[in-house]
């Protein structure tokens, strides 16, 4: 586990010890450990996703990001990468209000799932639909003659 993760690590003999919080970053900092551009990071915010940052005493106001940001950081991006929307991301952190309970969470997970399944259904459909067009392609002669395109070119 990477040091200033904020989460616990045991040593050699198996005893929990805290791993020290991500120390107070500046957004590109954020944006580095997070993987993310910092664009990212400010649209995030401006959606309500992310916290805005404490600022800095007696830095210039500078924004000071802390491991909340990072843990908030990968929540979403792993809510993206099971396809979630933002807004559905947003309903899941809570900060469109509204979920109060996991069975709240379920049911926005479930629309997740049931969108990804239609969308499976739809690929397995254009699967069936092209693989038999693939096969038919002699891979030499005129294009106007591939029965690619001419299937393509099909009114029906």
């Amino acid at each position: 586990m990477p040091p200033g993760s904020g989460r616990i690590d045991c040593d050699v003999e198996g005893n929990a010890r805290a791993m020290p919080a991500l120390a107070p970053a500046t957004i590109a900092g954020l944006a580095r450990r997070a993987g993310v551009d910092v664009e990212t990071i400010r649209s995030y915010e401006r959606m309500g996703l992310l916290p805005k940052p404490r600022r800095r005493l007696g830095r210039s106001g500078d924004a000071a990001y802390h491991s909340e940001h990072l843990a908030r950081l990968t929540f979403i991006r792993h809510a993206t990468e099971l396809g979630f929307s933002l807004k559905a991301i947003g309903d899941l952190l809570g900060t469109t209000g509204g979920l109060r309970t996991c069975g709240d969470v379920y049911n926005v997970a479930e629309r997740q799932l049931a969108e990804i399944r239609r969308r499976i259904a739809d690929l397995e459909r254009m699967e069936t639909a092209l693989a038999p067009l693939v096969a038919s392609c002699p891979r030499s002669g005129a294009v106007h003659d591939c029965p690619l395109i001419i299937a393509l070119s099909r009114s029906e």
